[in-house]
């Protein structure tokens, strides 16, 4: 039986390394080629093959130097933006070099170059990445998103996606039950100034008008948007509710109709605590004195024409009194 490969020394066992820092340890090419090292980049090795797209980026962390950092699709992902695809182990890296330094030319990567040295970027643990509100802004321009794989296209986010995007850094993800927003609305119009001109400012602008806070879903957005363009009134969204179980908030509604309506995907189906759940929430807001109007995703696809003219006829008759 064929031995198993030797164990590799601890500087290397850690993480992504170089040829060169393999060579010191006396490690040779034949030992690299083993199946329990990933060769995912020219001149580099790693000693487990990445499997999500944290650990993409930090066998390539090595690799990029002080001008350049995650954006675009791949810094969506990490900032974690809904967005209308999901995450592809072959998706390929996008990597935005700045100071005039050249775009980075590698396998498996989109490299982005700009003169703006004042783009605004953090760190996540060891990963360096643009700000929420630059990528925001960054996934309005072609091929930010990649490439439509049928047509060849360079793909973009609609307006209507990047309303959603901004939805979800305004709210924030929920960490141990509290909403942390990942950016502040002066900061996407930052973004959205520094482009002037560029391209996809217009979709940027359009969206920047419609941002909300907070929105717990791109379906919420959707749906929203839907009614706004069948031209109906916006609707508030994660409106308040003082029912006899204490504050709950509706997706989204009209309190002065005493309207609300409530988005249920299908794991509000397929579960069954949030089937009870979401129960047990139309019973409080009808005892609270509101019609409650759900919504599912047939109701948005192709548009909301069928649903805008349900909320329309609902808005024009008698609102229910609130309870005494």
């Amino acid at each position: 039986m064929p031995q198993p490969p030797s164990p590799l020394p601890f500087p290397l066992s850690g993480g992504p390394f170089r040829y060169s820092e393999a060579k010191v340890a006396g490690i040779g090419r034949g030992r690299l080629r083993a199946d329990d090292i990933d060769h995912p980049h020219h001149g580099l090795y790693a000693p487990t093959a990445a499997d999500d797209i944290v650990a993409r980026c930090e066998n390539l962390v090595p690799l990029l130097g002080e001008h350049a950092w995650f954006s675009h699709l791949t810094a969506a992902r990490l900032w974690g933006m809904p967005l209308p695809f999901a995450w592809k182990a072959d998706e390929s890296l996008h990597v935005l070099t700045l100071a005039a330094a050249p775009p980075m030319r590698r396998r498996g990567v989109i490299g982005w170059e700009t003169s703006h040295t004042e783009t605004p970027r953090e760190m996540m643990g060891l990963i360096p990445l643009v700000s929420a509100s630059e990528v925001w802004a960054q996934l309005a321009v072609p091929g930010s998103t990649g490439v439509d794989p049928e047509t060849g296209a360079k793909r973009r986010l609609s307006r209507e996606w990047l309303t959603a995007v901004g939805d979800y850094l305004l709210t924030g993800p929920k960490v141990d039950g509290t909403r942390h927003p990942l950016c502040t609305v002066a900061e996407l119009t930052e973004s959205v100034a520094r482009r002037r001109r560029a391209r996809g400012v217009v979709d940027l602008t359009w969206a920047l008008e419609l941002v909300r806070a907070p929105v717990h879903s791109p379906k919420e957005t959707e749906m929203r948007l839907g009614l706004v363009a069948c031209g109906l009134p916006e609707p508030d969204v994660q409106v308040p509710v003082m029912t006899s179980a204490g504050l709950r908030h509706a997706d989204l509604g009209y309190p002065g109709a005493r309207l609300l309506l409530e988005y249920h995907g299908d794991q509000h189906r397929t579960d069954r605590v949030q089937w009870l759940e979401d129960l047990t929430r139309r019973q409080l807001f009808e005892d609270a004195g509101y019609r409650v109007m759900e919504v599912g995703a047939a109701d948005l696809k192709p548009n909301c024409h069928a649903l805008a003219a349900r909320v329309r006829r609902a808005l024009d008759g008698s609102a229910f009194a609130a309870p005494a």
